[in-house]
């Protein structure tokens, strides 16, 4: 924890004011706050402030950011794909430390100063993966929180020990239990859903759930997730990421899931992928459906594209759902900024006194700007403490 005085900055594009942080949170905000002798000051040039980027899904074990070029191979399905992966991270001469780090350096340099990631837990892969991004962690964590979700990425019910692995990766770190495609991957939605939810109970963990599947069958097994969390106790405490059936299901049946999605608390995460239908993210948020948007699987085995960069993730929901006006724009960065601190259940978030000291600089003309020119960041302070200078990792 460190104290900065921040001055010639624009709160959310608003009047030029001045922030003073003591001891990591913000202590005051006004015109012409007294420079105290020992605290640091750094001059703001008339830059926005904004209060940091959440990066709410990535797979920090499954990072090629920051290394030479991999080709993607494409294959036909979904488990090939996960089995595609499984052969080349045997063979890459890079430890999970090594290519975690360089994605949370890069998060941070690009404003996120918070990461929620799925570290992949097998049989074959034990915890390695989860010791593997704590390890990096220690040397990045002044400057970005985490939390860790135990994610049974090539199956749970088919791969019998990986369910007593999940829950000991709770014990070594992780808060989080996650899931994925009950049906396609493990052929059993109640058993695998069932078998999440009791280690989530018992541990005192939250959950979320991988949901690729669409349709109805996806819309099936969000009724089951519902189920279990209204059952379970756990309003408020499940996610469910991708949700392709919200995109591409009945409008009937949607509907309706949406009122259950409010009712049972149960948040979604959207990546906004390419050609895939997605959750109607705004019309989630006005039904009062906690919501954001992250990166996922980005510069890995499966696939090339994105840089870390929550600023131009926004811009991508802008773009895909066609946001034109100053509202609609800052709408769609509020899905990668306040929205994901709702949904990740973060305290503190803002650039109010009493907040916590980290805010990201960017130089522009205001909040709907920013979105379309996605400009670089000028500053990214961290609990008072600066840890990115120019979209560049400073520490």
């Amino acid at each position: 924890m460190t104290d900065l005085l921040l001055t010639n900055v624009r709160p959310d594009a608003k009047e030029s004011a001045d922030i003073l942080i003591r001891d990591g949170r913000i202590a005051a905000v006004g015109k012409n706050l007294p420079r105290d002798p020992g605290v640091p000051v750094h001059e703001g040039g008339n830059a926005i402030a904004i209060a940091p980027f959440i990066e709410a899904h990535v797979h920090l074990d499954k990072i090629l950011w920051g290394l030479p070029w991999h080709s993607i191979n494409v294959p036909p399905s979904l488990r090939a794909m996960i089995d595609n992966e499984v052969d080349i991270r045997r063979n890459l001469p890079w430890s999970v430390a090594e290519r975690a780090g360089n994605l949370m350096r890069q998060c941070v340099a690009m404003g996120s100063t918070h990461i929620r990631s799925h570290v992949d837990i097998s049989t074959d892969y034990k915890l390695d993966n989860l010791h593997g991004v704590l390890e990096a962690w220690e040397k990045t964590r002044h400057a970005v929180g985490l939390e860790l979700v135990a994610f049974p990425q090539t199956g749970m019910m088919i791969d019998p020990g990986t369910a007593e692995l999940m829950e000991a990766a709770i014990d070594e770190g992780a808060s989080v239990i996650g899931g994925i495609d009950p049906a396609n991957i493990d052929g059993d939605p109640k058993g695998h859903l069932d078998a999440i939810f009791d280690i989530a109970s018992r541990k005192g963990a939250k959950i979320d759930i991988h949901l690729h599947e669409g349709g109805e069958l996806g819309l099936f097994e969000l009724g089951l997730i519902a189920e279990r969390t209204k059952a379970n106790g756990m309003q408020g405490r499940v996610i469910v990421s991708h949700a392709f059936c919200l995109g591409d299901g009945p409008s009937d049946s949607v509907d309706r899931m949406i009122d259950i999605l409010a009712e049972t608390g149960i948040g979604i995460i959207s990546a906004v992928p390419g050609d895939i239908p997605f959750p109607p993210m705004f019309d989630l948020a006005r039904r009062g459906v906690k919501c954001a948007v992250a990166s996922d699987s980005l510069r890995d085995t499966w696939n090339p594209h994105g840089n870390g960069d929550m600023l131009e993730r926004c811009w991508l929901l802008a773009y895909r759902t066609h946001c034109r006006t100053d509202d609609e724009l800052v709408a769609a960065l509020d899905m990668g900024t306040r929205r994901g601190t709702a949904l990740l259940d973060l305290h503190g978030y803002g650039l109010e006194t009493g907040c916590e000291g980290s805010l990201v600089l960017i130089e522009g003309e205001n909040l709907a700007q920013i979105v379309v020119d996605r400009p670089k960041r000028a500053l990214v302070v961290k609990n008072g403490r600066i840890v990115a200078r120019n979209g560049q990792w400073a520490q």
